[in-house]
């Protein structure tokens, strides 16, 4: 029988991205968007586990720890917090409350899935069972927090992730961890990145590695320049997570589900 995990996350993109991930590990994946509807979507679907995000609306995540170890016959679920709050009280109000783990966002997605494994041991057989190989990822973006919102995403989707702030950390990076593939901001501080992106292209051990670019600028303009010195794809920001995903994939050589 399938393991069944609820997902409680407000942040519609994060909430699927997880689903997607878990999902393809051959787990049931049900899901909650607030305080409310996590502690009543446990009490119809009886999950094996939860993934709770604390800031939520309508009830914060620490009482739905609370209501989620009141539930009579509940079969009490481990919990596992993912959240962004990075204080020490808050994951020790957590795991004092009842929760199995804490991880901060963007949190590692490898390191998820094993404590999932060690919550829910399955058949050694079975589909995820054996290790992991994360196609590998380095976001270059200098905005913190649409680098750290990629970073959160692209995780859960099942990606290993670094990222770089800058033309020059970029280059650097991409040698140091040899990525899969590389996302490109244009708009970089220490280097354009039309600039960065030729220089990719003429660097021996990178000039394979597929790069999609994701920028503010038109792409009608810029577009069909990044096309040109060598972009696997132009994305304009704000970038639907869905499009971002399905260029990823494209890019990997990855058929999509």
């Amino acid at each position: 029988m399938k393991r069944k995990i609820l997902i409680v996350e407000d942040d519609a993109d994060l909430r699927r991205a997880l689903g997607e991930r878990l999902r393809s590990q051959d787990y049931e994946v049900v899901t909650a968007a607030d305080g409310a509807s996590a502690v009543a979507t446990a009490r119809s679907e009886r999950p094996h586990l939860v993934l709770l995000d604390l800031g939520l609306p309508v009830g914060d995540g620490f009482t739905v720890i609370e209501r989620l170890k009141r539930i009579p016959t509940g079969g009490n679920p481990p919990i596992v917090v993912l959240s962004a709050r990075q204080a020490a009280p808050d994951r020790d109000r957590a795991l004092k409350l009842g929760a199995a783990e804490y991880f901060t966002k963007p949190f590692d997605n490898d390191q998820l899935l094993r404590t999932i494994r060690e919550l829910l041991p399955s058949d050694p057989d079975a589909p995820g069972a054996t290790e992991l190989h994360l196609p590998r990822l380095l976001i270059v973006e200098d905005d913190a927090d649409t680098r750290l919102g990629l970073q959160v995403r692209l995780q859960a989707s099942g990606f290993e992730v670094a990222t770089a702030a800058d033309a020059t950390m970029a280059l650097t990076l991409a040698h140091r961890v040899k990525p899969d593939l590389i996302t490109l901001d244009l708009g970089l501080p220490g280097g354009d990145g039309l600039q960065v992106l030729e220089r990719i292209r003429n660097q021996p051990g990178l000039d394979g590695v597929p790069v999609v670019v994701l920028s503010a600028r038109d792409g009608g303009v810029h577009g069909p320049r990044a096309l040109e010195a060598g972009a696997a794809a132009y994305l304009e920001k704000p970038v639907d997570n869905a499009k971002l995903l399905a260029a990823i994939r494209s890019a990997l050589g990855v058929r999509q589900a």
